[in-house]
């Protein structure tokens, strides 16, 4: 009679004897290092003009192989699956080809076979291809009342009026106030820029940044656009989407969806609320993923508001703690903002105006509002020249909290810790300045009408001349630096 339980014991049985022949097995063996190929002459990046040769001669031996028997392919890839674009693919132990890929960063990888032993070896590299605006600085000028941009070349040459030659049947918003660079998200390059002017057809223009080609306007932006858009003070986030106020409200693009997505970085309602914002506004971003947080100023009821980002900008208003009221109340100044000067983070220095008086008030602070979130007074004063402020003055600021500012052809350095004031070095031919932007924390530019001064401003320095760009077509407005290598 057979059991249920005799072919389970019959396969257990199988296993000991399996496991004791194993267990025997006591054999000498002998493994030999294969040696990977040793690859030299190649760069971690190359960088190449989009139509250019692309040309890579790397150095392949094999340690103790006097004659090795190699393939080696090379795939560099395109970036996204939506992009169009195909997988470049080469053979051979050099690469020889034209650049047909788009502007941007692409990984190359290199497979090196070993047809002796079929071994197959990797090795990676990147290929940033790039255009004539790849390196230089984009300027944006008013030439009597047309918005123009110009694109200055590492020579500083100057090409000038590059938008309407690209798109001669449109026209940049009129009374430019702003030229923005915005990054790929997450990672350089800049690919594109921000034009924002006061009026016109469009008051807001995105532009692809290697060609000038115009893109989308400000109202494409908006999931429900407004029927009048006012941007009055824009910023990039490093995510590569821009923020600001617009109309009052405070808008952040959204990023909560895959940066290649049609949606990525478009304006929803704003931060909802009963608040009308100051352009006078900060946006502190404080990491790669946020969350960051705006100060801004509620000019009807004349108060310091908090806003943060939590995916979108959310308003808080006056939800922060006051520490050092008796300075003053930062929840009910009782002042009107003049301007807001952030240095570092939340250190920020506001002047307002009393109504009582007329008088020029310098307050100090410090905003908390990624938590404790309260602002902290630090300090209230008159201001020693408030003759030398009026609605057209500039402000720029270093995180060494040296304070610069204009007063028609004049620039002027303000140490607030001592309030020593200082007119800068360099003479600007009586010519009123226009812009004024730091640069990096030891260089400051002066636009005036057709160009640009470049000054030193690191520590000794008063704002010496380093170098005079000129040619350009009306009141500089505003600069930015590209450096796409």
């Amino acid at each position: 009679m057979i059991t249920k339980n005799k072919p389970i014991a019959l396969v257990f049985s199988l296993v000991l004897l399996a496991i004791a022949a194993c267990h025997k097995d006591q054999g000498n063996y002998d493994y030999k290092n294969i040696p990977a190929p040793v690859v030299t002459h190649l760069d971690s990046n190359y960088s190449v003009f989009v139509g250019d040769s692309l040309i890579i001669k790397p150095t392949i031996t094999i340690p103790d192989d006097n004659n090795p028997d190699l393939s080696v392919k090379w795939v560099i890839k395109a970036p996204s699956i939506d992009s169009g674009e195909i997988d470049l693919v080469y053979e051979g132990a050099e690469l020889h080809t034209v650049f047909g890929l788009g502007t941007g960063n692409y990984i190359m990888r290199i497979s090196i076979q070993n047809n002796k032993n079929g071994m197959t070896y990797f090795y990676n590299s990147e290929v940033t291809g790039k255009t004539a605006f790849s390196v230089g600085t984009t300027v944006l000028t008013d030439d009597n009342g047309v918005t123009r941009l110009s694109f200055v070349k590492p020579n500083d040459s100057v090409q000038s009026n590059i938008y309407e030659a690209v798109n001669p049947s449109e026209e940049l918003p009129s009374q430019p106030t702003q030229l923005l660079a915005a990054p790929q998200a997450y990672q350089p390059p800049i690919i594109r820029y921000w034009v924002f002017g006061k009026s016109g057809k469009n008051t807001g223009v995105r532009i692809n940044a290697n060609t000038f080609q115009k893109d989308i306007t400000l109202a494409d932006n908006f999931f429900t656009a407004p029927d009048e858009i006012h941007p009055q003070k824009m910023f990039v986030d490093p995510m590569g989407v821009i923020s600001g106020v617009i109309n009052g409200t405070v808008f952040h693009g959204t990023t909560s969806t895959w940066d290649q997505a049609p949606t990525y970085g478009m304006f929803d309602n704003g931060a909802a609320g009963d608040y009308v914002c100051s352009p006078e506004v900060v946006y502190n971003y404080t990491g790669i993923y946020g969350p960051g947080n705006y100060i801004g100023f509620d000019t009807v009821r004349q108060q310091f508001l908090r806003f943060n980002l939590y995916g979108t900008p959310t308003y808080f208003g006056t939800q922060y703690t006051v520490i050092a009221d008796t300075i003053f109340n930062p929840a009910n100044l009782k002042m009107s903002l003049v301007h807001l000067q952030q240095i570092n983070g939340g250190i920020c220095y506001a002047y307002c105006k009393n109504p009582k008086n007329d008088s020029l008030y310098e307050l100090k602070f410090n905003a908390e509002f990624n938590g404790p979130f309260q602002i902290t007074a630090l300090s209230k004063r008159a201001f020693a020249h408030p003759d030398w402020i009026n609605s057209a003055t500039l402000w720029q600021a270093t995180q060494s909290e040296i304070i610069y500012f204009t007063n028609k052809d004049k620039v002027y350095r303000y140490n607030p810790l001592n309030q020593d004031f200082r007119t800068v070095a360099a003479d600007f031919g009586e010519q009123t300045v226009t812009m004024l932007k730091i640069l990096d924390q030891n260089t400051l530019a002066v636009g005036v009408k057709g160009g640009i001064y470049y000054l030193n401003i690191s520590t000794g320095q008063n704002g010496t001349l380093i170098k005079h760009l000129d040619g350009l077509p009306g009141n500089v407005i505003d600069m930015a630096v590209i450096n796409n290598q």
